[in-house]
């Protein structure tokens, strides 16, 4: 038998809500899941972390919108890199609905390595530096 009600609902009574950002802490330095919760901006700097670990396209798990589509090695010469980087970093965090921009990106160079800074403006949580290894 299926539910009936009397209640009709059209689309122009919706409205859209903000769905909360709490979620599990994960422990990056033992790379587990804890039972503790976190949420605004602490949850949002670990869905950077998680976006800019994950291929976009890899796992079956992640819809098409998640992760970043780096390769830094089919770019040669550090301002094309740096472009490329900057475009990368851009196209994967602002897929999440909770950041409005990435911005004032700055390179520090190693050996075989590069640290790559930079800004994420939250809608809710305000602002925060971000540093990632590529």
């Amino acid at each position: 038998m299926i539910p009936q009600s009397d209640v009709e609902m059209t689309d122009e009574e919706l409205e859209p809500v903000t769905l909360p950002s709490r979620t599990y802490r994960f422990d990056r330095a033992n790379g587990r899941i804890s039972s503790q919760t976190v949420d605004g901006i602490e949850a949002v700097k670990q869905a950077v972390f998680k976006i800019l670990s994950t291929q976009r396209f890899e796992h079956l798990i992640y819809s098409s919108n998640y992760g970043n589509e780096m390769d830094p090695g089919a770019v040669r010469g550090r301002a094309v890199f740096e472009s490329e980087v900057e475009r990368w970093v851009k196209e994967a965090l602002t897929q999440d609905d909770r950041i409005s921009s990435v911005s004032g990106f700055s390179f520090e160079y190693g050996m075989d390595t590069a640290k790559v800074r930079f800004t994420v403006d939250t809608i809710e949580f305000g602002t925060y530096q971000e540093e990632q290894e590529v």
